[in-house]
């Protein structure tokens, strides 16, 4: 019981000196952590990105038909020219068949008119129907050819099939979706800044690191693709990046469409601001709950005198940008600041 009774009167004694500061606080010496202040104008945020195929569409036939061999599944890698479906060719072979004859009979029958013309045998007229009853029939054989050669799908690129859109045996129509490719080796980045974060984009210098969420340890170095200049349904702007780093190697680090990721932006704004910006931690800044206004503790002769500062914005690495109220080359107080009266003596403990 005497141990509760000194623990709860210790704990009073301690609440009223904290709540309680008096100008004869200015005599204790107070250890306290410093940073030095600096000039610096870039800031750094963190945004959350998806994985995308720079190359992905839908294959279809161009024509109609049965469908009788759909030997890949999904996510089934493929080669550019590699079989991917086929429908039954009977009923196109059976045209082929037919335009072919046609077009052998009308070119047979333009060189003999051709002679006859020649020899004044048939008019002009009768030639000149010949030659148009040619180049009809070359139209028609022309078309079931490509028709006989549209049976048969094939990968236009290297890639991965990520979705089968029909089953074998099935029939479809000319148009419709069989399956859809994807080329996994060309990979973009797509995510979304606030409006208000546009200036980050157009600055000279702006950097991009992505960090994958199945690979946390790993940095890799992106480039800006592109970017609108709008924003879309109020939603932000959407920014494309491309990974270009030698360190990705795809055989060690398998990312796929639709991985999620981490984009770290450091922009460099220098250029877009009239007056310097000095880079401080976030933790030297506090506020007072009468006004709006935030302060930092500057040190000099160790003594502490209190600054107001204006906050530019914070860079997104626990410090922030101070515009106004510290110079490059302070010091300043980043942890203890609230136990600190004006005019108090310091010890630096770093």
């Amino acid at each position: 019981m005497k141990k509760i009774y000194l623990f709860a009167i210790s704990v009073m004694l301690l609440a009223t000196s904290c709540g309680h500061k008096k100008e004869g606080d200015a005599t204790l010496i107070r250890p306290v952590k410093t940073a030095t202040a600096s000039s610096q104008s870039v800031i750094r945020k963190d945004f959350s990105g998806i994985v995308e195929a720079v190359e992905y569409v839908k294959l279809a036939f161009r024509v109609s038909g049965q469908v009788i061999n759909l030997p890949v599944v999904e996510g089934q890698r493929v080669k550019k020219g590699q079989l991917i479906a086929a429908i039954d060719p009977r009923d196109i072979s059976l045209q082929y068949a037919a335009d072919k004859a046609a077009y052998e009979t009308a070119a047979a029958q333009v060189e003999r008119n051709k002679r006859l013309l020649g020899r004044q045998a048939i008019s002009v007229q009768e030639y000149e129907i010949s030659v148009a009853n040619y180049q009809k029939a070359k139209s028609a054989y022309e078309l079931s050819s490509n028709n006989m050669q549209d049976t048969k799908l094939t990968a236009p690129f290297d890639g991965s099939i990520e979705k089968r859109l029909v089953e074998n045996y099935q029939r479809v129509n000319s148009g419709e979706g069989i399956v859809q490719l994807v080329n996994t080796q060309k990979l973009r980045i797509k995510f979304t800044v606030p409006d208000d974060y546009l200036y980050l984009l157009r600055a000279k210098d702006v950097t991009f690191k992505v960090v994958f969420d199945t690979y946390p340890g790993t940095v890799f170095n992106a480039k800006l693709e592109e970017y609108l200049d709008i924003s879309t349904a109020g939603t932000g702007i959407p920014v494309t990046i491309t990974i270009e780093d030698p360190a990705f190697n795809r055989s060690l680090y398998d990312v796929k469409p639709g991985f999620t990721c981490k984009i770290k932006l450091a922009s460099d704004v220098a250029p877009f601001l009239e007056e310097k910006l000095v880079n401080i931690p976030l933790s030297a800044i506090f506020g007072e709950s009468e006004n709006q206004k935030t302060y930092v503790w500057v040190v000099k002769d160790n003594k502490v005198s209190k600054r107001e500062v204006t906050v530019y914005s914070p860079t997104g690495e626990a410090n922030a940008l101070i515009s106004t109220g510290v110079q490059p080359g302070e010091t300043i107080v980043i942890a203890g600041v609230h136990q600190l009266v004006e005019g108090q003596t310091v010890k630096v403990i770093n």
